[in-house]
């Protein structure tokens, strides 16, 4: 449907149901679960992942949610914020593009509200696919906001989130409103903040802020029923878009959601699949490397892959130089490629200078994806292998994965972190997989949420 205004989407939220969603959304949201609680549980023992758990623990208050991993409940305001920073901690959270949208900005507010207001697995994946496409519209139709230092993944997420909890408490269409309107004035992402924590906590932030719009509106609390358009309304201010014509579930952007395989930045994950594709066709040995050249455009540069030599961990995660190290030394580009020895060793500060990024001004601008970014491997001995890299695999538009592909990322999460048996995960798995047919979500919820093999004694870092 066509949505011009703040009341239009609120009743986009209220009147779309279960039974409107395409099957295909509905399979491919359950696969992006499991996705999502695997990384949520590995990045619950990864160090900024358990620096929130101890800022919300120390808090207390009503045991509303689970802390994923972290076996205790907190508030669902806190669960959101907290579980939203262990998923983006890994850099393993699944995205949409152009629109710049993170999977691990929205299932955190869905699952903490649907455990404390016990809904169904069924009400659980309607507001998170209606939530996600209010976000990801806003998005495409507030795109000048990236060039201008904007982060859209965090604060358009907000709107998400109250639009989802809003559907979780079955709020009426003028409380949705208000809801949508105090969501904007918590909105809020800066894309500098890359290659931080605080880009991390940004998802967790958004999971707070739309529960917390949609709980005052569940009060009566107000906002401005036309915030979203019009001028000095959220469109113009955030992006000199005072007016717009969101097509709301026309084709849910959830189908258009890549799923990350490596632990960085999705910006990476094509070239990436490039040097591993030419290191295992021509049997490449690192000592035989005389230098690698990643070519790309403007936007990727000035935003996120500008790194040589990175200073923490999550600074590597937006380092064309170490993941290119990492293809060689690790074979593979995961978790355990992005700890802080890993950075510091002065053998991989070595190899990161045999690295170089080229920006190319002719390469099409306000994009991560979807253009033809070079990538260059030159040996010793004189020999250039070259690949031309458009879209990571994953992606929608390159072998979208399915169920088998995200059950082994999410194996591979749970390996890491340590904390659940073989029979638990796959216990978790089955019930993920099984979503709509969960009576209620909070058995899911307390799987994911109490270790059954060791007491959390500390964290990867």
């Amino acid at each position: 449907m066509g949505a011009k205004t703040t009341r239009e989407i609120a009743e986009f939220v209220c009147d779309t149901r279960f039974d409107d969603l395409p099957k295909d959304v509905v399979d491919y949201a359950k696969v992006l679960a499991l996705s999502h609680v695997g990384m949520t549980i590995a990045g619950s023992t990864m160090d900024f992942g358990n620096k929130v758990i101890q800022y919300v623990r120390s808090k207390g208050g009503t045991a509303e949610a689970g802390v994923f991993g972290a076996g205790f409940r907190t508030s669902a305001d806190n669960a959101a914020l907290v579980n939203g920073n262990s998923a983006h901690a890994t850099e393993l959270e699944d995205d949409s593009f152009p629109e710049t949208m993170y999977s691990c900005g929205h299932w955190p507010a869905v699952f903490a509200m649907g455990q404390k207001l016990k809904r169904t697995g069924r009400e659980v994946l309607e507001a998170m696919i209606v939530g996600y496409e209010v976000s990801a519209r806003l998005g495409l139709a507030f795109l000048p906001a990236l060039q201008t230092g904007k982060g859209p993944y965090g604060a358009l997420a907000a709107f998400a989130n109250a639009a989802s909890s809003a559907k979780l408490l079955r709020l009426s269409g003028e409380q949705t409103v208000n809801a949508l309107s105090l969501a904007a004035s918590q909105a809020a992402g800066l894309r500098r903040q890359t290659g931080t924590g605080a880009h991390l906590i940004e998802a967790g932030f958004a999971g707070r802020n739309g529960v917390c719009a949609a709980e005052l509106a569940a009060l009566g609390y107000t906002g401005t029923a036309t915030i979203l358009e019009g001028k000095d309304g959220f469109g113009d201010v955030w992006s000199n878009c005072p007016e717009f014509d969101l097509h709301l579930g026309d084709e849910f952007r959830m189908m258009r959601v890549g799923i990350k395989k490596y632990s960085c930045c999705f910006g990476t994950h094509r070239n990436i699949d490039a040097m591993l594709d030419l290191i295992a066709e021509n049997d490449l040995r690192w000592d035989d490397v005389a230098g690698i050249e990643h070519g790309i455009n403007q936007t990727a540069a000035h935003n996120f892959l500008n790194r040589q030599q990175p200073t923490s961990e999550e600074d590597a995660r937006f380092s064309f130089a170490h993941c290119s190290v990492a293809c060689f030394f690790d074979g593979r580009v995961f978790l355990p490629s992005f700890t802080m020895d890993k950075v510091v060793d002065p053998k991989w500060h070595e190899a990161r200078k045999k690295v170089t990024v080229t920006v190319h001004d002719e390469l099409p601008l306000g994009t991560y994806e979807n253009y033809e970014s070079p990538v260059t491997i030159t040996m010793k001995d004189g020999r250039r292998f070259e690949r031309f890299c458009h879209t990571a695999r994953g992606s929608p538009d390159n072998q979208r994965f399915g169920p088998a592909e995200v059950l082994k990322k999410y194996h591979d999460c749970l390996e890491f972190a340590g904390l659940f048996s073989r029979s638990r995960a796959e216990q978790i798995a089955d019930l993920t997989f099984g979503f709509e047919r969960m009576r209620d979500v909070t058995e899911l919820c307390e799987l994911a949420t109490y270790p059954d093999v060791v007491a959390r004694t500390g964290s990867h870092g």
